[in-house]
């Protein structure tokens, strides 16, 4: 049987605008990271109106169980999740398929709402390497003690504006500008693959 990692391209041969095919990236017997290009379920931006904030973030947590924090922080609700991007701003992602933008409507009183998932891809990173893989590109300090689960940034990954933040000590979640996807997806793998990277994608 023949080593499945030998039919990954060397990723230089593959056309800059191309997306790098699915496949372990390096080391056939390490996979330091992992790394999953996904579409979000739902995706949406929520900014409260001026003098709605108590009310928007008292309607949250009544209705979705979620505790919108007013800074750069992660918080999860019922099938929600919602990052802070900045005082009375967060994105709100779905877990599930729907829509997301109706389910919010009864919020329209108090925050702006605008619909992003058409605008923006993710990706899931875990493993033991991706504390080291995201050091190569990373504008900032992501040791434990500044950058701990729950805490999120608007930085840059390889020059690209990106959404990240930390789930668990070995894993982050990244949002990208669709037309970037390509570019951090070669990064990802550029950086990876000297750990072992296993690139995956879903719809």
């Amino acid at each position: 049987m023949s080593d499945p990692t030998s039919a990954m391209p060397a990723l230089d041969t593959i056309p800059v605008t191309m997306m790098p095919p699915a496949g372990h990236y390096g080391p056939a017997q390490d996979t330091g990271v992992s790394a999953l290009m996904f579409d979000p379920p739902g995706l949406v931006t929520l900014a409260a109106r001026r003098g709605k904030g108590e009310a928007l973030a008292e309607a949250m947590r009544e209705g979705f169980g979620l505790t919108l924090e007013d800074g750069p922080r992660l918080s999860r609700g019922d099938n929600l999740s919602a990052i802070g991007l900045a005082p009375g701003r967060w994105l709100i992602l779905a877990s599930e398929a729907g829509d997301l933008h109706a389910r919010l409507a009864p919020l329209a009183a108090h925050a702006a709402i605008t619909e992003q998932g058409d605008a923006f891809v993710g990706f899931a990173l875990e493993g033991p390497r991706v504390g080291d893989l995201l050091a190569r590109g990373v504008t900032l300090d992501l040791d434990a003690s500044v950058f701990p689960p729950g805490t999120a940034a608007t930085t840059n990954v390889a020059h690209l504006n990106v959404t990240l933040w930390r789930e668990a000590t070995n894993r982050y979640v990244m949002l990208a500008g669709r037309s970037h996807g390509v570019s951090v997806a070669r990064f990802l793998i550029g950086a990876g693959a000297a750990f072992g990277l296993s690139f995956a994608t879903r719809g």
